[in-house]
């Protein structure tokens, strides 16, 4: 699986949280590690981007209005700049593949 950026590992937690969903189930559907996870969540429930309950004994999570804003930007921003960013290392500079 190649890198991903801060944007799409956002996107992916944003979108397994369209339902109420336990951290475990977001961690699963957007392919983290737990400590990945954590600090994701803890970071957009700062920001606002997703909201926490309790659920029984556990702690769900779920999308927010602002969230779901994020993800139609970010989703327009994927069709207005379909240009792949790849990082050479080598060679010190970023090469743009359209």
């Amino acid at each position: 699986m190649k890198n991903r950026s801060r944007y799409e590992v956002i996107a992916a937690i944003l979108k397994s949280a369209g339902r109420e969903e336990t951290r475990t189930k977001i961690m699963y559907k957007a392919m983290l590690s737990n400590d990945q996870c954590k600090i994701y969540l803890d970071s957009l429930l700062h920001s606002g981007l997703i909201q926490g309950s309790n659920s029984g004994n556990k702690m769900v999570y779920r999308i927010t209005q602002k969230g779901n804003k994020f993800l139609s930007y970010y989703d327009q921003m994927r069709l207005l700049l379909p240009i792949v960013v790849e990082e050479n290392f080598e060679e010190g500079y970023y090469h743009l593949n359209t």
